[in-house]
């Protein structure tokens, strides 16, 4: 296991969706939410994204707060961190936001997906594009790299299936939740955490550290215990 810290940093619904069954619906942005996350962005070194976000999204969080960009500087760290996405198929548009945003790129993917997408010389001309596996990602493989690179903190922001990967690869340390007051529903809506999910004699248990309320939101702080 490595030395680096791993934090997850979500938002959901009352009733646990991350998003709409339609995901690239609009929603009204919260102000408490954003500086919240921000905050959290602003102490990553490499923020970690799933393609499946970053399709529905285009692009990845910035750090505008000059508090924060000064904290960052103080640090000895770049204005934004670095912003990985993970795409095991590397099934991503070049035309995304993402890959022109003024940020240090890297995708992780496998040796099947950069052999299957015809885009991928473009791809590799707009970010890092890391193989960490035949088919598979090899999380071992890539906080292995990571690490070599100086990464200390990482921040994932969602998806569920990238989520559930690490938390099943044991590599999650904390857990930051929003709750917001309102209610999605639907089957197909996504979660926090997707994947095959765990039985209750194995299931991944959480210590409560911290909460904070602002209206009738709730922020809580949960550490993985292992």
């Amino acid at each position: 296991m490595s030395a680096i810290q791993t934090t997850v940093v979500l938002a959901m619904t009352a009733d646990g969706k991350i998003s709409a069954v339609d995901p690239k619906a609009p929603r009204e942005s919260d102000a408490a939410d954003q500086a919240h996350l921000e905050y959290q962005v602003s102490l990553a070194d490499l923020v970690l994204v799933g393609a499946g976000t970053i399709r529905a999204e285009g692009g990845t969080f910035s750090i505008r707060n000059p508090e924060l960009l000064a904290a960052r500087e103080v640090r000895g760290q770049s204005p934004q961190p670095i912003t990985c996405v993970v795409s095991g198929s590397l099934d991503l548009s070049p035309d995304l936001a993402f890959l022109s945003q003024d940020i240090e790129r890297w995708i992780f993917t496998t040796r099947t997906g950069l052999e299957r997408n015809s885009d991928a010389t473009i791809l590799h001309k707009l970010a890092e594009l890391i193989d960490l596996g035949d088919t598979n990602l090899d999380w071992d493989r890539a906080y292995t790299l990571m690490a070599e690179r100086g990464i200390h903190k990482v921040v994932v922001l969602g998806g569920g299936s990238l989520t559930a990967a690490l938390l099943q690869a044991g590599r999650i340390d904390d857990w930051w939740l929003t709750i917001w007051p309102v209610i999605y529903g639907g089957k197909d809506a996504p979660s926090p955490v997707e994947g095959e999910g765990f039985i209750p004699s194995a299931a991944p248990h959480l210590q409560l550290v911290e909460t904070r309320q602002v209206g009738s939101e709730l922020f809580l702080h949960y550490r993985t215990l292992k």
